[in-house]
């Protein structure tokens, strides 16, 4: 069935009071001057870790949101409906110096509200030791008055989804800013999957099987959020404090699937699955930015978090009278706080800081209708302490040449305990040091190199070992005893004119994989992560942009070799695998923009996964006219995309054929009456102990 959605959204901004009517826009010029080269994009310059892209007077600002902008720039790949930086995945996104805690703030944010962005494909040492990329955003600066604000949107399809926001903000020409938001949303999704699995079971006379599934998923979620706070900026300083509450307080994924298997006593079995879930957060961030004697800058974040989750999971095998249910309760909590100072001598700039967080992970989980050797019913808890330590420097040697680098050091220390024993097996402790190194080479031709120390640690969902039902033999389990990752990253880049080139040698240590076993006892195949043997992977990334009239294209394309090797018995994962992109920006008579997209994601080997390809296409027209703008989108436009990945691992060969939810036309009308905001300057203490969670 094809996938076609309507999305009509109203964005309406209603200022109150007086406000001032100085010519921002000519001062944001001023300021951005030294960012402007020349040729199509003389809106981006290379930076030392990446690209910046001014949006002063760039065609992106008219397109509508934030979202979509961000799609259209150099090195992003936005085909699966979000973000990704090439190469890199998904980026950690700071709006104002603050981490995006929902992806609805960035859509609800404007693209004329961009005063630029910055792509950060090398962090320093300030950032957490997972983070691939970066992603800053900076607003245009804030008018007085007070702004009310409401938006709604619909979605058709084969799921109906409905939305609605409202904000409010306050601001004054004494730097005091106070704003709250509320959004709710009621969407869901539907997909057609399709699964093949060939197995063996290894014994003194090999018996091989074959299962074929096919099921048809949807999901219907209801979510809530209202957030609220203040930002009060007084001379060189600021300070603020914001509070997030989220909640979902209704969410149910179902299926209904039909497996034809040789592996079991009935060969043909009509399943299904239901999983309801209930959650909240609460997440208070606190800030000061203060400029000190002698131009020292100090920086001070605080985080909380607290939440609950509650989930009720059940399969049902009509033939075999099998029923299976799961009932999962847990509670986490988290606290950050880091220190950050800065200082320039000369043509050195230094930044020193420290930081902490606590996370704990508390869960009671119970099982019915399966042997105690794959469901138990227990109560875990899990707990880290996390200190980290970094100093960094940037020198501008000459005007041509500028060296980076800094180092980063890690403690962590984890405990488990289940049913109030302490497991001294995994309970971990670790001490990494992570240095960064670059060297800068500014001219026509602008050349990077750099070694960056990557670490990676698996969330508490991939360390919980109980099992979870896909097929009649298929099933899912976490492992508790995954240990952290490495890598270690040697880099270059060049860039010149409109083109863009990164090459990265990733030598990898304890990579976590997907891998699939048989279960003799089960029956079945169980999918689970475990730490892949070291491998060295070299990436290619370019990408080339034109300029022809009214015609604006760019080409960009992704490499990806890798040399690993698993299993039992061994197999090679060494398959090149590509993927490639056209954008196109056509600036059309009366104002009109046109941005016309393609994309192949090729076939080929990334870790244990193997994909067999896919492509699609993407339409986007936009059209300002005073202070209404107009986009008008269709994704996917002849519905062929497909999730078409396999995985052969051990005596399992598997594969998954999904297709749905990529397929839309959306069109949104946005009305503003100066929408200028005010800034929020917090951020999160540290983003990757919160997504363990």
């Amino acid at each position: 069935m094809e996938r076609i959605i309507l999305i009509i959204t109203l964005l309406i901004a209603m200022p109150m009071g007086v406000y001032a009517q100085d010519s921002l826009d000519s001062l944001m010029n001023r300021n951005l001057d030294e960012v402007v080269v020349t040729a199509q994009r003389k809106y981006t310059k290379p930076t030392a870790r990446g690209l910046k892209v001014s949006m002063s007077g760039n065609p992106l600002s008219k397109i509508g949101s934030a979202t979509d902008a961000i799609m259209q720039m150099p090195l992003i790949n936005g085909s699966a409906g979000s973000i990704s930086v090439l190469g890199k995945g998904a980026p950690v996104i700071y709006i104002n110096g603050r981490k995006m805690m929902n992806s609805s703030e960035l859509a609800n944010l404007k693209s004329s509200d961009l005063a630029s962005v910055e792509i950060i494909t090398n962090p320093s040492a300030e950032y957490g030791s997972d983070v691939s990329a970066i992603i800053l955003i900076k607003t245009k600066q804030p008018l007085a008055g007070l702004y009310v604000s409401g938006k709604g949107l619909v979605q058709a399809s084969e799921e109906w989804s409905e939305s609605a926001g409202a904000n409010l903000q306050y601001h004054n020409d004494n730097g005091l800013t106070v704003f709250g938001d509320i959004s709710y949303a009621w969407d869901g999704f539907k997909q057609k999957r399709h699964y093949s699995e060939s197995f063996r079971e290894i014994s003194e006379a090999d018996k091989s099987f074959t299962t074929l599934s096919d099921e048809t998923a949807k999901k219907r979620s209801q979510s809530l959020t209202v957030d609220g706070g203040l930002n009060y900026d007084f001379g060189k300083n600021s300070a603020g404090m914001k509070y997030i509450f989220s909640r979902t307080p209704k969410s149910r994924f179902t299926g209904e699937g039909h497996t034809s298997t040789d592996a079991l006593p009935i060969s043909d079995i009509t399943s299904a699955t239901s999983l309801g879930t209930q959650s909240f957060d609460h997440y208070i961030n606190a800030f000061g930015d203060f400029r000190l004697p002698l131009s020292i800058g100090l920086r001070a974040d605080l985080d909380y978090m607290s939440g609950k989750n509650v989930s009720c999971w059940d399969a049902k095998e009509n033939e075999t009278g099998r029923i299976i249910t799961n009932n999962n309760w847990s509670r986490h909590d988290y606290f950050g706080t880091k220190l950050r100072i800065n200082r320039k001598f000369g043509n050195i700039a230094v930044e020193t800081g420290a930081e902490y967080a606590h996370t704990e992970n508390d869960q009671y989980f119970t099982s019915h209708g399966l042997s105690d050797t794959f469901l138990k019913s227990a109560s875990d808890i899990v707990s880290q302490n996390l200190q980290a330590y970094f100093a960094s420097f940037d020198y501008d040697i000459s005007p041509k040449w500028n060296i980076y680098g800094g180092i980063r050091y890690e403690a962590t220390d984890s405990r488990y305990e289940r049913n109030g024993i302490p497991d001294n097996n995994l309970s971990k402790k670790y001490h990494d040091v992570l240095p960064n190194l670059g060297i800068q080479f500014i001219s026509p031709v602008n050349i990077t190199m750099y070694y960056r120390v990557k670490v990676s640690r698996p969330s508490y969902t991939l360390l919980d070992n109980n099992f979870a039902y896909v097929t009649p033999t298929l099933w899912e389990t976490g492992n508790p005893e995954l240990v952290a990752s490495r890598a270690h990253n040697v880099g270059v880049s060049l860039y010149y004119r409109n083109f863009v080139f990164q090459g990265t040698y990733i030598h990898s240590e304890n990579a976590i994989g997907s891998i699939y076993q048989y279960n003799a006892e089960l029956k079945a195949n169980v999918r689970t992560n475990i730490n892949l043997p070291d491998y060295d992977t070299w990436q290619l990334v370019a990408s080339q942009g034109f300029n022809i009239r009214f015609w604006h294209p760019t080409v960009q394309g992704v490499l990806l070799l890798q040399d690993l090797e698993y299993g039992n018995p061994m197999r090679k994962y060494d398959k090149p695998f590509y993927q490639l992109s056209l954008n196109n920006r056509f600036d059309l008579p009366a104002g009109i923009y046109a941005y016309l997209s393609a994309f192949y994601l090729g076939t080929g080997n990334t870790s244990t996964t193997y994909s067999r390809g896919t492509w699609q296409m993407a339409l986007t027209l936009s059209k300002s006219y005073r202070n209404w703008t107009f986009t008008l989108s269709a994704n996917d436009i002849f519905g062929t995309w497909k999730q078409r990945f396999d995985t052969y691992s051990n005596s399992v060969e598997y594969k998954s054929d999904i297709k749905g939810a990529s397929q839309y036309v959306s069109l949104a009308v946005r009305y503003t009456i100066n929408g200028a905001k005010g800034k929020y300057k917090g951020k999160a203490v540290r983003e990757d102990e919160m997504n363990r969670l």
